[in-house]
């Protein structure tokens, strides 16, 4: 086995070895090929697309259960965090036999689209391979397609809102969630912002899911305007906490649990307590090479979150 270039002390090493001019993963019996290891991801930080390799192979343990079966949308930054990117759902013609993929047909254009399916290990290595810096799963799973098994509240600052407010606008999401007799589990976007999940049982449509989210923001901003806004116009969003319920819309999607974003400091989308909300929790104290302690710690914090067990 060859020394992979990696930057970051991860618990397992990336196992990658070469076969004459190519370089190979061993996953779980299975031989990914990867290239350009030593190329800047994130420069800033110095970190390489080794790094992000040897990251999904280590978070697959926690990141799996929100992927698993969930058609993906990919963001390839080929380049890294600092450079373009392109969306794809279309399952490239070079996928591996050994990658699960699934048709869906689109809403809006009634075409079938053949989507990637995240079940194992060695499929997030080989999607990492190929620039995917963070994975967009849908909300629903391929076996009932049209029913999402959470809802979600997405917290975006506008205009240089602080994350302070971002936390603040969070804990009114949770009181008007106790209010209803239900729970809900925050995390950083891992950039910006914060999602708040409610796990639901699969029993209503996305349609009636962002319906309902949308009809608890709108109490949300009645009753702090000032914090928070539901102007659609981005130009005319004050300095405040913007509250998304269109992204529980069927086929949109958000950057999974456990993702790392495209940020300064590799950060990653990471689950809270609410405790932690409460004392001043920020995005940039969770990075693909601080995790992992938290993890050994805290566990899985949003297992919950897909257990199901209420309803709208």
């Amino acid at each position: 086995m060859a020394d992979a270039p990696t930057t970051i002390p991860f618990p397992k090493p990336l196992p990658v070895r070469r076969e004459g001019k190519v370089w190979c993963v061993d996953v779980d019996g299975l031989a990914v090929k990867v290239s350009n290891l030593d190329k800047p991801y994130w420069r800033q930080e110095g970190y390489t697309k080794a790094d992000l390799l040897a990251y999904w192979y280590n978070a697959a343990h926690w990141a799996l259960p929100y992927l698993r079966d969930r058609p993906l949308t990919l963001k390839r930054m080929p380049d890294g965090a600092d450079g373009q990117f392109f969306y794809a759902k279309q399952a490239p013609g070079h996928t591996p036999a050994w990658v699960a993929t699934a048709p869906v047909v689109s809403r809006e254009t009634g075409k079938t689209i053949d989507y990637l399916l995240a079940r194992d290990r060695a499929t997030l290595v080989w999607l990492a391979n190929l620039g995917c810096i963070e994975l967009h799963p849908w909300h629903s799973r391929t076996d009932d397609i049209g029913r999402p098994d959470y809802a979600f509240f997405d917290l975006d600052p506008m205009g240089g809102a602080p994350f302070a407010m971002v936390r603040d606008v969070a804990l009114l999401v949770r009181t008007a969630l106790q209010r209803l007799g239900l729970r809900g589990y925050p995390r950083t976007s891992g950039a910006t912002g914060m999602q708040v999940f409610v796990p639901l049982e699969r029993v209503h449509s996305a349609a009636q899911v962002r319906e309902w989210v949308g009809r608890v923001c709108r109490v949300i901003n009645r009753a702090d305007p000032t914090r928070t806004t539901m102007e659609w116009t981005v130009e005319r969003r004050p300095a405040s906490v913007f509250l998304d319920h269109n992204m529980n819309t069927e086929g949109r999607n958000i950057a999974a649990t456990y993702s790392p974003r495209p940020e300064r400091g590799a950060t990653v989308a990471a689950p809270l307590r609410w405790a932690e909300v409460e004392a001043g929790a920020e995005p940039r104290d969770f990075t693909i090479a601080t995790l992992w302690d938290r993890l050994d710690h805290a566990g899985d914090l949003f297992a919950p979150v897909l257990d199901g067990g209420q309803d709208l």
